[in-house]
């Protein structure tokens, strides 16, 4: 048997399952961020203080969250669409994961040196590298139908493409602005939002069939 057509044959639901539970891993990771604020007796004021004050945590907490989210749906839809893999495929996902587990800790990064440029440019990196890392898995995967069905339509293909490059390139164009201020990137980052919901209406075609 060669080497191709072993790869094809099996073990991709092994590359799908440990995926699965490293994005569990990050998200409870990132939960374990989340403390319940300590109260003796029935001071509910300093209750609501606590839990105000830990609203910064949260905001951070919904952010990364959002993002580790999309990411797993990137990866789902790439790799529900991928029939066979290669050791380059393997190592790319591998890399894939290995942005995905530091989310949590560049989330927590932020939450500490926020005010800092050059933290800033780190977690956009570290927020957009997954993005990137994915949508190089679909090029190759996809390029001359190499790992996905050869009836895939071209059009399918590029817009998928696009819809993958999409967040990450949120984060890298951010960049600049720290070099003004570091919140200012970190603004920037909340068209995340509005830009998921356009793109879930420009590519609804691509995304109903994922």
């Amino acid at each position: 048997m060669k080497k191709g057509e072993f790869y094809e044959e099996r073990g991709l639901d092994r590359i799908i399952g440990l995926s699965d539970g490293v994005f569990a891993f990050s998200f409870t990771l990132l939960s374990a961020e989340l403390i319940v604020p300590s109260l003796t007796g029935n001071d509910l004021g300093k209750l609501t203080n606590d839990l105000l004050g830990e609203t910064p945590i949260l905001i951070y907490f919904f952010f990364t969250f959002m993002i580790t989210g999309s990411y797993w749906l990137s990866h789902h839809s790439v790799f529900r669409f991928i029939k066979g893999y290669d050791e380059l495929m393997m190592r790319l996902n591998l890399i894939f994961l290995f942005f995905i587990t530091l989310m949590p800790f560049v989330t927590k990064l932020l939450m500490v040196y926020g005010h800092e440029q050059i933290v800033v440019i780190i977690a956009a990196i570290g927020y957009g590298a997954p993005g990137l890392i994915i949508s190089l898995i679909w090029h190759y995967a996809s390029l001359n139908h190499h790992h996905i069905d050869e009836h895939f339509p071209l059009e399918f293909i590029r817009l998928t493409t696009i819809k993958n490059y999409i967040i990450p390139a949120v984060f890298i164009v951010s960049i600049p602005f720290s070099f003004i201020k570091p919140y200012y990137t970190m603004y920037f980052w909340l068209i995340f939002f509005p830009i998921k919901a356009i793109e879930h209406q420009m590519f609804r075609k691509v995304i109903d069939k994922d």
